[in-house]
C-alpha cells in the first residue's frame, strides 16, 4: 500500500510533522507564516513543499493527503496571552485564533480523512466553553466527527508538565477507540522524572538568563528564578569577567531566543507519534 501522508498548517519547526514521520507517514506538505521556522522545515523535511500564508492556501495548491494536522494559534484562547480591554476573552473572534476558520475552509476543499488539531487546554472554557461548542460543530458540518482529550507530555517521557488539548476526527468515520480509552497499564508509561538529574547546574535554569524577565518561553511564575548553588561563587565571577573581556554572552542572545521560542511553541513529537500510530492502523 501507497506510504501515507499527512498536510502540516500552522506547522511551526514540525512538531507533529516529526511524530507522524517517525510512525510511517510522509510529510507532503506545510504551511508556516514565521520565516525562521519556515527555514528549519526546509532543512529538515526536503521532501515536503513549504506554503507561507494559510490564507492563501486551499485545494488549487495543496496536495491531496491522509491526514491534516494544526495547532492553530492560541494567543486569543490561552490565560498567558493578551487580553481585550472590555474584559471579554476574544477566542475565536480574535485574529490570531480566529485562523482556526482557514482550517475548517481547507478541510471543506480538500476532505482529508483524518484532522489532528492542537490548542491549549482553555480553549475548552473560554468564553463560557461557546468556543469549544463552536470548534465541534464546525468540525461536524464538515463531516468530521471524533474525539478530544488533555494529553500532558510528562506522560510521553518528556520531562515537562505540558498540557494541551487534542482533537482527533475522520471523515465520516470514527477514529481508533484507543485514543480515547488507554489500552496499556500505567505503569508502562515511562516515568519523565527519570531522564531529570538533580541537582541540577545553575546553567540549566531557563531563568538564570540575562533575557529570562522578558523571554518568550519563560512560564512567569509571578517571581524571578533564584538559582543558588554551593561554592559556585567563583564561577559566577569568571563568567562576568569573561563577558566583559572577551564579548560572550551571559544569556540568551536573538538566535537563541528565537529558538527557544519555537521549541516552546512546538507540538510534543511524542504525542504526535502516539496518535500516529493508532491513524496508521486503520487503513
Amino acid at each position: 500500500m501507497p506510504q501515507p501522508t499527512i498536510g502540516s498548517l500552522f506547522a511551526g519547526i514540525g512538531g507533529f510533522d516529526v511524530g507522524f514521520e517517525k510512525a510511517g507517514y510522509r510529510t507532503a506538505w506545510q504551511v508556516e507564516l514565521n520565516p525562521v521556522n519556515r527555514a528549519v522545515l526546509a532543512d529538515r523535511f526536503p521532501h515536503a513543499t513549504q506554503f507561507e500564508d494559510v490564507r492563501h492556501c486551499g485545494a488549487h495548491n495543496l496536495s491531496p493527503v491522509d491526514v491534516i494536522t494544526g495547532g492553530f494559534p492560541c494567543q486569543d484562547i490561552s490565560l498567558a496571552g493578551a487580553r481585550p480591554s472590555n474584559k471579554e476573552t476574544r477566542g475565536l473572534r480574535g485574529q490570531r485564533s480566529g485562523l482556526f476558520w482557514e482550517v475548517i475552509r481547507i478541510l471543506k476543499e480538500t476532505q482529508p480523512r483524518w484532522v489532528v488539531l492542537e490548542n491549549v487546554v482553555n480553549l475548552l472554557a473560554i468564553n463560557d466553553s461557546q468556543d469549544f461548542e463552536t470548534v465541534i460543530r464546525a468540525l461536524a458540518q464538515c463531516g468530521y466527527v471524533g474525539f478530544w482529550r488533555v494529553l500532558n507530555a510528562q506522560y510521553f517521557g518528556v520531562p515537562q508538565q505540558r498540557r494541551r488539548l487534542f482533537l482527533v476526527a475522520g471523515y465520516r468515520t470514527m477514529p481508533p477507540m484507543e485514543l480515547l480509552a488507554d489500552a496499556a497499564p500505567v505503569d508502562a508509561i515511562p516515568p519523565a522524572s527519570s531522564a531529570i538529574q538533580w541537582p541540577r547546574p545553575a546553567d540549566a535554569w531557563a531563568a538564570n538568563t540575562l533575557l529570562a524577565n522578558k523571554a518568550g518561553s519563560q512560564i512567569a511564575m509571578g517571581c524571578n528564578t533564584f538559582v543558588a548553588e554551593p561554592h559556585r561563587w567563583d564561577q559566577m565571577v569568571e563568567r562576568q569577567r569573561a563577558s566583559e573581556n572577551d564579548g560572550i554572552c551571559l544569556g540568551l542572545d536573538a538566535a537563541n531566543l528565537a529558538e527557544a521560542f519555537s521549541a516552546g511553541n512546538a507540538v510534543v513529537s511524542q504525542i504526535a507519534e502516539w496518535i500516529a500510530r493508532k491513524l496508521i492502523q486503520v487503513r
